[in-house]
């Protein structure tokens, strides 16, 4: 349990370090709010009917999702759309309060739990990035077995974190 609080704790924050990943996207396409980079080997999926984005790590463990939304982003919004999302949690405990953070650029509302689905430990982080007046971007983490992640994984995962920056910068 400490290595996996410990390893959560490491996951939510978003370091300056650089990272070494592949392939660099925007998102959303047209006009993005945010840059991304995706580690190498994972596997990038855009929904053609609502231009979301889902990223998957070759281990299938981690999934990343992105999903443009219609609302001012704020800490009340967030509050909001929280409970909704941790729905996919069975006990589902809070490892990250939600919090305010502004990192290249970018600034975002970002909480993080832990808590168990389909039988397994998971950690879910989200996060919803300012984009502009009535727009945002909602980001859902789901990382499995986060206490047994192999080392190579968690550093494509933080790699991918670290590469997030805003798109005007």
């Amino acid at each position: 349990m400490k290595r996996t609080l410990c390893l959560i704790a490491g996951l939510l924050t978003l370091s300056l370090l650089p990272s070494s990943a592949a392939d660099e996207k925007a998102y959303p396409a047209k006009n993005p709010v945010l840059t991304y980079e995706v580690p190498a080997k994972w596997v990038t999926e855009v929904d053609p009917s609502d231009d979301s984005v889902s990223i998957t790590s070759d281990d299938d463990r981690i999934s990343v999702n992105f999903a443009e939304v219609d609302v001012d982003a704020s800490m009340e919004v967030f509050k909001e759309l929280v409970p909704e999302m941790v729905k996919e949690l069975k006990d589902a405990k809070v490892v990250q309060p939600a919090k305010e953070q502004t990192v290249d650029g970018l600034t975002s509302y970002i909480s993080g739990y832990i808590g168990t689905t389909d039988g397994s430990e998971a950690m879910m982080i989200m996060i919803l990035f300012k984009g502009g007046k009535e727009r945002a971007i909602l980001g859902n983490i789901v990382m499995m077995d986060p206490g047994t992640m192999p080392k190579e994984q968690a550093a494509k995962f933080d790699a991918l974190m670290n590469s997030l920056q805003g798109a005007a910068k």
